[in-house]
């Protein structure tokens, strides 16, 4: 039993440490599928903050190429916006570029492009210089976004790459987990099951002789009795008592005695049928339970069960058939009843119940 216990113990550890080490992966794998969106969404940010200061670039290109025809004497100067208009409008898309997340890298093109725009006298010059600065300016600003943002993406593409490797290998260890957890689980629960299995063997065994303790009885006979009130046969208890048996402790010792209540246990099993129970029903009392057995029966195995007690020992017995209405307990004292009939009458014999030899009474002499 302590195997088994030491078995359990030791199934129920492993699982433990399975479902720590499961627990880790799947921790660690929500981990990496959080930081894969959380980097997606990231990305997506600096697309679309990239777009806007694209657009705004390109509007920012465009006012500057309108200024710079309304310097030029465009041939349409219907649709041209006055100067101070442009001028408005592109300070406007500058600082709405200010206003977005950018890099110092990116925040330092945008005051270049800012002092290419206060460099030139966009008022007065018609040269191309100050817008060559300017065009130059704004491709540079919209080339360091581009390349973050390449950057970004490369770096995020790199580790969802990385993160989906490792998932895979989580779920693969995971799955080897789930396995090794079901294989632990199904030997701790064969182990629980053995050792539930003893604990019950113990509860229902006598362990001294090994046969069914008063317990084993208590719950078997009523069992035993609907069983035969079903099937419609006869059912018969014996009750079976050595004689003697403290003047044998007491000549031989315990341990002797011990001996002869195990040996006389043993030897009367291999005498059964399987259906048939053995309980030892306390001391040196036993008790017999034989399905499909009649009283004479009965009788007849307990005398074929006396040459097999060892040192020569004797016992007497009583028997008693279920009438098929009364209660264990009533058919056991029926038995008993017998028994206590048969120590009267001499020991070492048999005593059916309701055959019980009668008393001559004497005569009255009137």
């Amino acid at each position: 039993m302590s195997g088994h216990l030491t078995a359990l113990q030791r199934g129920f550890g492993r699982q433990l440490w399975l479902g720590v080490l499961a627990f880790v992966l799947l921790t660690g794998g929500f981990a990496l599928a959080l930081r894969s969106v959380q980097l997606d969404r990231e990305l997506h940010e600096r697309y679309q903050h990239a777009l806007a200061l694209a657009q705004l670039s390109f509007e920012v290109q465009h006012l500057v190429a309108d200024l710079r025809a309304g310097h030029a004497s465009a041939h349409d100067p219907e649709h041209v916006l006055a100067p101070a208009d442009l001028r408005r409008a592109i300070d406007t898309r500058l600082a709405a570029m200010a206003g977005l997340p950018l890099t110092p890298q990116e925040r330092g093109r945008v005051e270049d492009l800012q002092q290419a725009l206060r460099a030139g006298d966009t008022r007065a010059s018609t040269g191309d210089e100050s817008y060559i600065r300017i065009d130059r300016a704004l491709h540079a600003l919209v080339a360091a976004v581009r390349e973050r943002t390449e950057l970004a993406a490369r770096d995020a593409g790199r580790f969802n790459d990385a993160a989906q490797a490792a998932l895979a290998v989580i779920a693969a260890l995971i799955a080897a987990l789930g396995l090794a957890f079901a294989a632990s689980a199904s030997r701790t629960l064969a182990a629980s099951r053995r050792l539930m299995g003893q604990l019950d063997q113990l509860a229902h065994e006598d362990a001294l002789t090994g046969v069914m303790n008063r317990r084993g009885l208590d719950e078997s006979l009523p069992v035993e009795m609907a069983r035969a009130q079903r099937l419609g046969y006869p059912l018969t208890v014996a009750m079976l008592d050595f004689d003697h048996f403290k003047r044998f402790n007491d000549k031989r010792g315990h341990g002797a005695g011990d001996a002869l209540l195990r040996g006389a246990a043993q030897a009367w099993r291999k005498q059964l049928r399987p259906m048939d129970l053995l309980a030892r029903y306390g001391g040196e009392e036993f008790t017999l339970v034989l399905p499909a057995c009649d009283a004479d029966h009965a009788a007849a195995l307990t005398e074929r069960l006396r040459p097999l007690m060892p040192e020569h020992q004797t016992f007497s017995a009583g028997v008693a058939t279920w009438n098929g209405s009364d209660p264990p307990e009533e058919l056991l004292r029926t038995a008993d009843i017998a028994l206590l009939q048969a120590k009267r009458t001499g020991r070492n014999r048999t005593v059916v119940a309701g055959r019980e030899p009668q008393m001559a009474l004497p005569l009255r002499v009137a």
